[in-house]
């Protein structure tokens, strides 16, 4: 890794080797003789201790990665953001990197923006946490010349770290038809956010193996993160001749709105309804009937996106796909009810 104002062209010139050859060992993508890589290393670390000797100053400045993220009214609060960057911060800071959050509303989402943050603050890598209106850009990203890690299930991007959502969603109709139950709604964000959509369709197909009917599944979706209210939704499912009598909420503000819509309707969970959201979230445990939930591994996530990052940023070999499963935390939200 290079330091400020440190060129490929002086590394070239030093370690007797081209500019093309140097770049492809700093970016990970290099197939030549460990022993030239290892001196490669070894003279970018000559240097920089050289700058540092030269500048009166033995400390070491950590170098600077991005952090790129689909910016909306208090996205930093949500649950998932709010574990997710806290995770990926704690990580970057053991491996003594700062990161340059990068908040893009739809206005500023473009590649040529990004790219003139990452020329501004010397960016040496990016993490992408995916959502779907980031998918347009991310796949553009690693055209940049700089290591690409994305925390997402988007394939745009070589190299990502998920969890298994289509996995997630067979767990959770596995568990409610584990209860007894036949009748089902799903409440989700838009299904052009594929980690909804993998939820929804790991869980229809899950009730068809079971022999249930996957297009009888009431499933109402919502598109913004903001302003958005589950009111229309609600007064249908209160005036359904037999309303479902369990509800897969993909999203942990969808299961928080929906708590508060049914009590005001009159249908309590888990007596009228029951309930199991995916992804935890600090406050579904503190209801007056916890949440049982499919809980996302936001953390573990973050770290390993980081560890990806750093690896390909020192040029070792990074296995480029991790994907982690969910886990089912049962609380009291979900009841066992007899089979109709």
């Amino acid at each position: 890794m290079l330091m400020e104002h440190t060129t490929i062209k002086e590394v070239a010139a030093r370690a007797r080797v081209s500019t093309a050859t140097v770049s492809r060992i700093l970016n990970g993508k290099y197939a030549h003789r460990s022993t030239t890589v290892e001196h490669v290393k070894k003279v970018i670390e000559e240097l920089r201790a050289a700058r540092s000797l030269a500048a009166g100053d033995d400390v070491e400045t950590p170098e600077c990665v991005g952090l790129v993220m689909f910016a909306y009214r208090d996205f930093l609060n949500t649950n998932y953001n709010a574990t997710l960057v806290s995770s990926i911060m704690e990580e970057l800071t053991a491996e003594n990197f700062s990161a340059q959050i990068i908040a893009l509303s739809p206005r500023s989402l473009g590649i040529g923006y990004i790219a003139g943050l990452v020329r501004e603050h010397r960016l040496k890598g990016l993490l992408i946490p995916e959502f779907d209106l980031l998918y347009a850009v991310s796949e553009k990203l690693e055209k940049l010349g700089i290591p690409v890690v994305s925390i997402g299930n988007f394939s745009g991007i070589s190299c990502r770290v998920s969890s298994n959502s289509f996995r997630a969603g067979c767990d959770a109709a596995n568990y409610l038809w584990s209860n007894g139950h036949r009748r089902f709604g799903i409440v989700s964000m838009s299904r052009t956010d594929i980690c909804q959509e993998q939820r929804i369709e790991g869980f229809c197909e899950t009730v068809r193996q079971l022999g249930g009917d996957p297009a009888k599944i009431w499933i109402r979706e919502f598109r913004s993160m903001e302003g958005y209210s589950v009111s229309g939704a609600i007064s249908e499912l209160v005036n359904m001749k037999r309303i479902p009598t369990a509800v897969f909420s993909t999203n942990s503000m969808l299961s928080r709105k929906l708590i508060a819509g049914l009590s005001q309707s009159g249908l309590h969970v888990p007596e009228d309804v029951s309930l199991l959201s995916f992804e935890e979230d600090g406050e579904l445990e503190d209801f007056p009937v916890p949440v049982s939930v499919m809980r996302q591994p936001t953390r573990d996530m973050g770290r390993i996106a980081v560890e990806m990052l750093v690896k390909k940023l020192r040029g070792l070999e990074v296995r480029e796909n991790e994907e982690l499963n969910c886990s089912l935390i049962i609380r009291k939200s979900v009841r066992s009810i007899p089979v109709e």
